[in-house]
């Protein structure tokens, strides 16, 4: 994705890297890195109690963990890490991925309001959970 800011940037996110349980994501302006995302993936599948194998939680072992989303201080408050975050959620989105969740750290009002605002559920203890019927 090619997004153009008011710096007359050339921003550039790149489609994610694997690293074993992990997707990682990088966003440049140019050939500088300005940004990245981290995902990990959640725990596997395991056999609840009473349940045979072929019903297998299979929700967890399609989901991640929103593990770090960070723009450099000078690209902020200009839309970039929304735009990044909407090519995260479209990329698990095309990816099959069912849920996405993660923890709110830093500024919680401002970060609750925002990811409210991009289709997550937001609990009372800060945690955040975007699942597939909804956007994801």
């Amino acid at each position: 994705m090619n997004t153009e800011t008011k710096q007359q940037t050339a921003i550039n996110i790149l489609p994610p890297s694997f690293g074993g349980e992990k997707l990682i994501f990088r966003v440049y302006d140019h050939a500088s890195p300005i940004g990245y995302a981290r995902l990990r993936k959640t725990a596997s599948p395991s056999k609840s109690v009473g349940k045979s194998l072929d019903m297998l939680d299979h929700d967890s072992h399609n989901a991640y963990e929103l593990k770090m989303i960070e723009i450099a201080q000078n690209y902020r408050q200009q839309g970039l890490v929304t735009s990044f975050l909407k090519e995260i959620i479209k990329y698990c989105k095309d990816s099959k991925i069912k849920k996405l969740t993660g923890e709110i750290k830093g500024d919680d009002r401002t970060l609750r309001h925002w990811y409210s605002n991009n289709g997550f559920t937001v609990s009372k203890d800060n945690r955040i959970e975007l699942m597939a019927s909804v956007s994801c």
